[in-house]
């Protein structure tokens, strides 16, 4: 038999890590209420923590610049390719020319 897994949509994330953030309770009692072993909320915990530091320093996140330096990546090589087809055309010209 195999145990299930729960899936947790990022608004249920944000409430539970705010719910044993909040005064007057402990995280092992939002742990224990929600059924959650502790490894993924201090996941979740540092997770939560890393997007906050992104979002206040202003620094472009790391997969839209991931995908930015693939976009140039790929243009350079569509540029690199673009010169290798213009030096064949000249020379296939040139060659005709010659007959």
């Amino acid at each position: 038999m195999s145990k299930k897994v729960r899936q947790f949509g990022v608004e249920e994330k944000l409430r539970i890590l705010e719910e044993a953030r909040a005064s007057g309770t402990t995280v092992a009692e939002v742990l224990r209420r929600h059924q959650i072993d502790a490894t993924t909320y201090y996941r979740w915990d540092k997770q939560a923590k890393e997007g906050m530091r992104e979002a206040l320093s202003g620094k472009k996140r790391g997969p839209l610049g991931a995908k930015e330096r693939e976009v140039e990546r790929l243009r350079a090589e569509i540029d690199r390719k673009s010169r290798i087809i213009a030096e064949v055309v000249e020379e296939n010209l040139g060659l005709k020319r010659g007959i």
